[in-house]
Order: structure tokens, then sequence, then C-alpha cells
């Protein structure tokens, strides 16, 4: 299993400058691409602020939260966080070198909690914070 960060769906499911990368990696992916529930809400949270900012119609943000759940029951196997996934990532968090967000701790710790082989992710802080954690994470390029 591996485990696609937010800012994958993001791009899958809201065309940027990204959607040529995550599209190109999702297609030749041969493993169950798992997400979290957490993720669900961060994506949810993103529609949110794009809509409160102006950036996209509010018909639009639900279309996109329609197919994000849609997919979540037909494309992505979802993941539950659990309360050792959050002493993991508190864990983490209590480790000033490794430089990961509260967030992003609690991906890694499901995903890795969870027994996903790999994180992807767009973001280059996080994959350099995983790496110095020991844990096998793939930065796809775009985002620095």
């Amino acid at each position: 299993m591996i485990y696609a960060d937010t800012n994958i769906l993001l791009s899958l499911f809201c065309p940027d400058s990204l959607t040529a990368a995550a599209v190109a990696w999702y297609q030749k992916i041969g493993d169950p691409v798992c997400i979290s529930s957490w993720t669900v809400i961060e994506v949810r949270s993103n529609m949110g602020l794009r809509v409160r900012k102006g950036l996209m119609p509010r018909a639009k943000s639900v279309a996109v939260m329609k197919q994000l759940d849609s997919a979540a029951t037909t494309s992505f196997h979802v993941l539950a966080p659990l309360p050792e996934h959050f002493t993991v990532a508190a864990g983490w968090l209590a480790r000033p070198e490794c430089a990961l967000r509260s967030g992003d701790a609690l991906h890694l710790a499901i995903a890795f909690g969870s027994g996903c082989k790999q994180f992807v992710t767009f973001d280059q802080p996080l994959g350099a914070a995983a790496r110095r954690l020991g844990l096998p994470v793939a930065v796809l390029k775009g985002m620095t």
C-alpha cells in the first residue's frame, strides 16, 4: 500500500500546475493507494478556503468533494487515525530536527502505522523530514 498526501489528491481533483505529475504517478502505480479520513478533512478545508477567497465557485467545490467521496469508496483505501497514530506523531514532533508540521506528522503516523510501504507527496520539506525519520518517501517533482 502507498499513502498519497493531500497535495497529491488536490492535484488529482483540482487541475493545477502539478496535475500532470499527479495523474502520471497515479496511472502507473500498481499498489493500492491509501488516504486517510484526515486527508478528506484537509481536502474539504482546502475547498472551503478556495471558496472563501473567491478562487473557486461553491458549486465546483461541492462537485470536487462529491468526486472525492466517490473515489474514496471506489479507488482509494481510506485509513482511520487510531490513538497510537497520535502518540507516534507527538513523539516525532518532540524531535525538533524533524521539522514536521502537526498534520504532516499525523499523515506519516497513519501511513506507516497502517502498514503502508511508501508515502508520496509533492512537499519537499515533508519529504526531507520523513527521510530524517528513516521513512520511505517519494517526493514527486513540482512543489518546493
